[in-house]
């Protein structure tokens, strides 16, 4: 009986301990799930990647995230006559279960031929109560309408009756949404771009694909491979520029107007190995310009190599342009007038650490950012000038060509790492 009652008091015992346990386990998976307000960790959040979509494009992306068994409905709510939810079919709302890792989604159109811009709303409802509206639009066709960009190395728009300003689209390996390949503007008189500007990252150069495709071709050719590059189909995106306006390069050089001239890239093909389409678009008449070929494959292949060695996570943002000063000069090759620069730059802006995470436009202290500029005279004395005695601030560019660069800078700094000629903090990168 003795017995009986003393193994009774030890079952009690242990039953009391488990109950304490039980309940302290409890309240630590109750601590778990709360932060320190003593509301739940997951807060829910609707975003868009991008609000604003050029009249070229297709489709804003967006995401949405929160505890994950939360159920959501997304409903556009404005701009429903030309938006969709889906590439394929007319969906204005969509539902479903927010998941682990959040969920993405898309808003579809078509590309706006009117010159009219077009808004939207998109109307994001969480089962916690929480609700999100967010206003999209797309540009009507304007030759303007790209640059309310927050893109790095977007320089600033320049009005001029022969300017066109264009950015060319393209898809990553692996990828599903368009990103922008570069930005030019390109003179329907000079038959050359004043610039190409262009992001540099391993997302551009990655996969499998490594090839030079020498898809040589009229802007907006769109080709799929070796079979039909030398026959491509022609895509037109606006704003246009007519074939007549763009230097007849496509089967050779300048020839007999002058032999010493290059084809020479803009954006270099080897900083666009990721698609074959990625790639083809380097080799578009309005990426060229008339360069010494000497110069070319000498220090300003050099510089080439340099820059894509300077890559980084937060991306190296590029220019590459032509001034035409004392020197300039016009050649006449297969029925086209080409204006030959005087000279040709390269311009290059990155963060220091390379991983700050921040868009150019959010930082606020010229030490975060190194930027540098480089020009050539457009000969083969020209390549007698080494890569650091070519060196030169940003803002000495700008001040002999007229455009202003980076645009996108905060203004309180701008000025500062404009003035930067640092070449011995860029051969660390190099």
């Amino acid at each position: 009986m003795r017995m009986m009652r003393f193994l009774n008091d030890i079952f009690c015992k242990c039953r009391v301990v488990i109950s304490t346990l039980v309940l302290l386990l409890s309240a630590t998976t109750a601590c778990d799930d709360l932060d320190d307000g003593g509301m739940p960790i997951y807060d829910s959040k609707a975003w868009l990647n991008y609000s604003v979509a050029g009249y070229n494009e297709t489709s804003i992306s967006g995401g949405i995230k929160g505890d994950p068994d939360y159920t959501y409905k997304i409903t556009i709510t404005a701009g429903t006559e030309w938006a969709s939810l889906s590439k394929t079919a007319q969906v204005k709302e969509v539902t479903g279960r927010i998941g682990i890792y959040g969920t993405a989604f898309l808003i579809c159109f078509d590309h706006n031929e009117t010159a009219s811009t077009r808004s939207g709303e998109v109307t994001i409802k969480i089962s916690d109560g929480t609700s999100f509206k967010l206003a999209f639009s797309q540009w009507g066709l304007s030759d303007s309408s790209e640059y309310n960009r927050a893109w790095g190395e977007q320089p600033a728009y320049k009005e001029n009756a022969n300017y066109i300003h264009k950015t060319y689209y393209t898809t990553l390996s692996g990828q599903s949404v368009p990103v922008r390949n570069y930005s030019i503007c390109y003179d329907l008189e000079k038959l050359v771009s004043h610039w190409v500007a262009y992001p540099i990252h391993s997302s551009y150069t990655g996969g499998s694909f490594k090839t030079r495709t020498d898809a040589w071709a009229f802007d907006d050719a769109v080709t799929t491979g070796e079979s039909d590059k030398d026959n491509p189909r022609y895509v037109i995106t606006y704003p246009k520029i007519d074939q007549s306006k763009q230097q007849n390069i496509i089967r050779g050089s300048y020839g007999d107007a002058d032999r010493s001239l290059n084809r020479g890239h803009m954006l270099p093909s080897a900083s666009r190995y990721s698609t074959w389409m990625t790639n083809a678009q380097t080799f578009y008449a309005t990426n060229m310009f008339p360069q010494n070929g000497t110069l070319n494959s000498g220090k300003w292949g050099s510089l080439e190599i340099n820059a894509r060695n300077a890559v980084c996570r937060d991306t190296l943002f590029c220019v590459v342009g032509t001034l035409y000063e004392a020197g300039t000069r016009q050649i006449y090759s297969r029925s086209r007038s080409i204006t030959v620069p005087s000279h040709c730059y390269k311009l290059l802006l990155r963060t220091k650490s390379g991983n700050t995470g921040k868009r150019i436009s959010e930082i606020t202290s010229a030490d975060e950012i190194m930027a540098i500029g480089f020009v050539w005279e457009n000969t083969a004395d020209g390549n007698n000038t080494s890569i650091a005695d070519a060196a030169v601030s940003i803002a000495e560019i700008e001040r002999r060509s007229g455009f202003k660069f980076f645009h996108n800078l905060n203004p309180e700094i701008a000025d500062e790492v404009k003035a930067q000629k640092n070449y011995d903090a860029w051969l660390s990168k190099f």
